[in-house]
C-alpha cells in the first residue's frame, strides 16, 4: 500500500468511527456496556485523528470539526459514566 492509500484508509476508518460517535451524541448509548464500547471507539478515534494527515480528509476545517466531535463525545461519555 502506498502512503496516500494508507492515509485514505485512515480517513475512511475515521468516518466509520464518526458514525458510532454520533450515536453517543444523539443519546443512543445508555447501557454500561455500550458506554464502555463507545469509550474504546472514542479513544481509537482520537488516536487515529492524531495520526492522519488532515490534507487527505478535505481540509483543516474538517479536521477541526472532527476534533470538536471527539471533545463533545468525550464530555457526553463522562456524563453517562457518572450516572
Amino acid at each position: 500500500m502506498n502512503p496516500s492509500q494508507d492515509e485514505l484508509t485512515k480517513v475512511q476508518n475515521l468516518y466509520v468511527m464518526q458514525m458510532e460517535l454520533w450515536k453517543v451524541l444523539d443519546g443512543r448509548v445508555r447501557s454500561p456496556d455500550k458506554v464502555k464500547e463507545a469509550r474504546k471507539c472514542l479513544n481509537n478515534f482520537k488516536s487515529l485523528l492524531k495520526d492522519v494527515d488532515w490534507k487527505y480528509m478535505g481540509g483543516e476545517d474538517v479536521y477541526s470539526e472532527l476534533m470538536r466531535l471527539a471533545s463533545e463525545a468525550d464530555a457526553k461519555l463522562k456524563k453517562a459514566q457518572a450516572k
